[in-house]
C-alpha cells in the first residue's frame, strides 16, 4: 500500500501545494527582516486570489490577471505599510483588521462584479511549462515518471517561487541590499544614524511582501483551481508565517519550511482515497497540515531568534 501512496504524483502535489505557503513566507521574511510585523498575509493571498480572476475574466489573459493580483496584494501591503510605519499603530492589529477586511471586501466584490456568493464561474489558467515526452516502458520509464512529475510537471508560479527563494537568499546575505534590510530590522537607529531611510526602506519591505502574497494568490486560483471561492485560502497565510519562522527568517530556510507543510496537505489528500483500508475518519486528515503547524512552533519558538527590532514603531529622533 505504501507503493500506491508514496508516489510521483504525491511529490509533485507536495510542491505545487507548498508554493502559495513559500511565496508569503518569503514575503514575511523580507518584511520581518525589516522590523515590521506581517499578520496580514493572509488577506493580502486572498484578494490576490481574487483580484486575479476577476482581472483574468475581463482581459482574457491569465498572465494579466497575475499581475493584477500582483498589484492587489501590493495596494493592501500599502495600508499596511501607512498604518504600521507611519501612523505607528500596533501592527498585530494592523494586519488583523487588513485580513478582515480582504474578507469582507472579497465577499462584497463578488455580490457586485459576480452577481452572487461562493465561487465564480471557471477561468483561463497558466498552463504547465514543459510538456515533454519520454519512454513509458521498463526502467527507464520508472525514472522517467518521478523525473517528470517532480521537476518538469509544474506551472510558471512554482518554477517562479524557486528562483525567488533562491535569489533571495542569495541578496539577503551577499548584497548591499539585504545588508540594509537586516539592519532595519537589527538596529534602526544605527542604520539611519549611517544615511539609511528607515522609513523608505521598511515600506519597500512590506510592499514587496504584498507583492509575493498576491502572487501566492494567483497561484491557488490561475493555475491550482481555475476559480474563486470566498475564503479559500484556508489560513494558508498563517501557515506561511509559522513556515517563516520555522526557516528562521531566511528566504530558502522558509521555502523548505513550505515544503513540509505543502507535504502534509498532499499526503491528507492521498490518505483519503485510502480512508476505506485504513479506517480512519476523513477528519483527521484533514487536521494534519494544522496540527504539522501547532506542532512546528511549539518546538521552534524559543529557539528560533527574531530580528531584534521586529514589531517596534520606529520614530526618527
Amino acid at each position: 500500500m505504501l507503493a500506491d501512496i508514496f508516489t510521483p504524483d504525491l511529490f509533485a502535489s507536495a510542491i505545487r501545494m507548498a508554493t502559495p505557503l513559500a511565496l508569503a513566507a518569503i514575503g514575511g521574511t523580507i518584511c520581518e527582516r525589516s522590523g515590521i510585523v506581517n499578520i496580514a498575509l493572509e488577506g493580502m493571498m486572498l484578494f490576490g486570489a481574487f483580484m486575479g480572476v476577476i482581472g483574468t475574466m475581463f482581459t482574457g489573459s491569465p498572465w494579466a490577471g497575475a499581475l493584477i493580483a500582483v498589484l492587489s496584494g501590493m495596494s493592501l501591503a500599502l495600508i499596511h505599510a501607512f498604518a504600521s510605519i507611519t501612523l505607528r499603530t500596533d501592527q498585530v492589529v494592523s494586519g488583523t483588521a487588513i485580513n478582515i477586511l480582504s474578507l469582507g471586501l472579497t465577499g462584497f466584490l463578488m455580490e457586485v462584479i459576480i452577481g452572487h456568493p461562493g465561487t465564480t464561474d471557471p477561468v483561463a489558467r497558466l498552463r504547465p511549462v514543459f510538456n515533454i515526452t519520454g519512454p513509458t516502458e521498463g526502467l527507464f520509464g520508472t525514472v522517467w515518471r518521478w523525473v517528470d512529475a517532480i521537476v518538469f510537471s509544474y506551472t510558471p508560479i512554482v518554477y517562479m517561487a524557486i528562483v525567488i527563494a533562491v535569489v533571495g537568499q542569495w541578496a539577503l546575505f551577499n548584497t548591499r541590499w539585504g545588508l540594509r534590510l537586516r539592519a532595519l530590522g537589527e538596529h534602526p537607529r544605527a542604520a539611519d544614524t549611517v544615511g539609511i531611510s528607515v522609513i523608505r526602506g521598511r515600506y519597500s519591505a512590506v510592499i514587496v511582501s504584498g507583492a509575493l502574497g498576491g502572487l501566492a494568490g494567483a497561484n491557488l486560483t490561475l493555475e491550482q483551481v481555475g476559480s474563486f471561492t470566498e475564503g479559500m485560502t484556508n489560513a494558508r497565510g498563517f501557515i506561511a508565517l509559522a513556515a517563516n519562522i520555522f526557516g528562521r527568517w531566511t528566504p530558502v530556510g522558509s521555502y523548505l519550511a513550505s515544503l513540509l507543510f505543502g507535504f502534509a496537505d498532499a499526503l491528507q489528500i492521498k490518505l483519503q482515497l485510502f480512508r476505506d483500508v485504513i479506517r480512519i475518519p476523513s477528519q483527521f486528515f484533514l487536521m494534519l497540515p494544522y496540527v504539522l503547524t501547532v506542532v512546528v512552533l511549539a518546538g521552534v519558538v524559543g529557539r528560533a531568534v527574531a530580528p531584534a527590532a521586529i514589531g517596534k514603531p520606529y520614530e526618527k529622533g
